[in-house]
């Protein structure tokens, strides 16, 4: 099987359940670099946090060349030296946090503008702010980020599990008639947050860019993913790789479900799938 470009979801498929990527996954995709494949990171993370401490070894340049970030809100290629931003409008970011203090009073709002601000509706202590990468001098008042583009929009929070999935599942349906047409909604993490990025922004779009830069075949394109966010890129490249782990809707659209990320399922799929030994 020719495949030339590698594309992984992070969370729930490069990482383990621990949130560590395992020795055998590392070598491999360092392997796949060494033969000339094409490695794209596509995720939910900012560029800030891609891999946060301890989550892989300290030598993982090799993956950061390529990506995209904020489920399609940037892609870069550090080869083509080519970078895109494609934020929600300003207008559209005031409208749907005025819904949102109407509908959703409890619930922490992150605002991200790419790698230059964060803002939070409700104040976030210094342990808080760790792993989104961003110190408290650095954050944006909301008032004052409520009215700018936003690369992507983060709306969860709540300690009871069951009563915050069908919370977030109520206001994810509300948010998506009200605002469907024009921006990207997404109810991700296990039922636990929503993400709202701009309606030019997904992962599909955003590995279809990076093929046509790098003159890519669709034909020769492998996505791994466990997760909504991952739903725009399956069925329209080569291979869409669900991991065992990874909801069942993703499942239905895979041309192949390979092991979980507790048990090397990129690996896997890489090895007896795709046959790249």
């Amino acid at each position: 099987m020719a495949v030339r470009m590698v594309v992984l979801d992070i969370d729930g498929t490069l990482l383990i359940s621990k949130g560590t990527m395992t020795e055998s996954t590392y070598r491999t995709l360092r392997d796949l670099t060494g033969r000339g494949i094409f490695l794209c990171l596509a995720t939910a993370r900012s560029g800030r946090i891609v891999f946060k401490q301890g989550e892989v070894p300290w030598d993982h340049g090799f993956l950061m060349t390529r990506g995209i970030y904020y489920n399609g809100g940037t892609v870069f290629d550090k080869h083509a030296q080519f970078y895109e931003h494609l934020p929600l409008p300003g207008d559209v970011v005031d409208a749907i946090v005025s819904f949102l203090e109407i509908r959703a009073l409890s619930l922490q709002i992150a605002l991200q503008h790419d790698d230059v601000y964060h803002s939070f509706r409700h104040e976030m202590s210094m342990e808080e702010l760790k792993p989104w990468g961003f110190a408290k001098e650095e954050l944006l008042p909301f008032e004052t980020a409520r009215k700018r583009p936003a690369t992507k929009i983060m709306i969860y929070g709540g300690t009871d599990f069951l009563r915050l999935q069908q919370e977030l599942v109520e206001l994810y349906m509300d948010l998506t008639k009200a605002f469907g047409e024009s921006a990207n909604i997404l109810l991700a993490d296990s039922r636990r947050a929503i993400y709202v990025m701009s309606r030019h922004a997904n992962k599909g779009l955003a590995v279809r860019r990076l093929a046509e830069l790098n003159q890519i075949p669709t034909a020769e394109i492998a996505v791994f993913g466990d997760d909504s966010p991952d739903i725009d890129m399956f069925g329209q490249f080569g291979y869409s790789i669900a991991m065992g782990n990874a909801i069942d809707k993703l499942k239905a659209l895979s041309s192949y479900v390979t092991l979980s990320n507790d048990q090397d399922g990129v690996v896997y799929a890489l090895r007896d799938h795709l046959g790249i030994r």
